[in-house]
């Protein structure tokens, strides 16, 4: 008789390597032959082509999609870990459940840790909603945040039969413009990227740098969420092997 470890391959995705990397201290203390990191890039088409590249070639045991969210609501605190109950596709209408059992683990997780979390209806758009007319419009759907990538994956692992979750974290408001500059900047912003921003259109410079602050602590909530989580989902199962 003999002893055998085995694992489970957990398989964490986002949309961009900077929110990638906030997974990146839970991976390593988990090992990196347990926890499987995909970055699909930006939007649904990109997100649906790594969902079923990574259900056929590797087979998750779990799915859990992580980064951060645009808000659709005034209500939600910022930043904020939010968990979707409910996805919804804004092409065609499409709702989604999360897997509950790997939900509720999720949120046993964060209560024990004393993180801060909400629950949350999320939207998932074709196109960044950068003004309050285009988020409004998506808000009327019933949805309080908004990504581009968490249906398809929700799909793609409910067709599959793999437990699908997602994680967002929330950096701004329903009444928050974005201006198009946020969206270049990769990851936590420098000092740089806010002046060339604010040189570009002056009138934004305290804009500008509230939105850094707060996707600067978006990312640093992300992080601590995810180090704690990915080594408590991957804990080591032992069995007996005959010689």
């Amino acid at each position: 008789m003999r002893w055998r470890r085995l694992t489970e391959m957990l398989t964490i995705t986002a949309a961009l390597p900077w929110e990638t990397k906030a997974a990146r201290a839970g991976q390593a203390i988990a090992g990196r032959g347990r926890v499987r990191l995909v970055t699909s890039g930006v939007g649904p088409t990109r997100a649906r082509d790594a969902a079923e590249a990574a259900v056929e070639r590797h087979e998750p045991s779990q799915v859990i999609s992580i980064g951060v969210a645009g808000g659709l609501t005034n209500n939600l605190r910022r930043p904020s870990i939010t968990i979707p109950i409910s996805i919804i596709r804004q092409s065609d209408g499409a709702r989604f459940a999360p897997d509950e059992e790997l939900r509720k683990q999720i949120v046993r997780l964060l209560n024990q840790a004393d993180i801060f979390w909400q629950s949350v209806t999320s939207i998932t758009t074709e196109e960044i909603l950068f003004t309050r007319p285009e988020k409004r419009e998506a808000a009327e759907t019933g949805a309080e945040i908004v990504q581009m990538e968490d249906a398809e994956w929700a799909d793609v692992c409910r067709q599959a039969d793999v437990p699908f979750a997602s994680i967002r974290v929330v950096m701004d408001a329903l009444d928050d413009d974005i201006p198009n500059e946020v969206v270049q900047w990769r990851g936590k912003p420098s000092a740089l990227d806010i002046a060339v921003g604010a040189i570009r259109r002056p009138s934004l410079l305290p804009e500008l740098l509230s939105l850094g602050i707060q996707r600067q602590s978006a990312i640093q909530e992300l992080e601590r969420a995810m180090t704690l989580i990915i080594p408590a989902m991957t804990p080591d199962l032992i069995s007996a092997d005959s010689a």
